[in-house]
């Protein structure tokens, strides 16, 4: 997704699986916003490379994946 568009009003749809939608009003094209979080969700490699990739520009998603990690280690002991 890119950046929003300025001065545009966003509609957001619950589809019948939960999921959540945004579209800009009176357009037809819409993305994915959210919805319930599916088992393999983060299991896909594509998905943790983008997470890692993230992480070394956002200081707090990189502070929040090393404590993550950090548990994960102490628990697998």
């Amino acid at each position: 997704m890119g950046s929003l568009k300025p001065g545009k009003s966003i509609a957001y749809e619950r589809d019948d699986r939960g999921r959540v939608w945004g579209r800009y009003y009176g357009e037809t094209e819409r993305w994915p916003v959210g919805g319930p979080a599916e088992k393999s969700a983060l299991h896909e490699y594509r998905e943790w490379r983008d997470l890692v990739e993230a992480a070394e520009k956002n200081p707090v998603l990189q502070n929040l994946l090393s404590k993550t990690l950090n548990t994960y280690r102490l628990i697998k002991q």
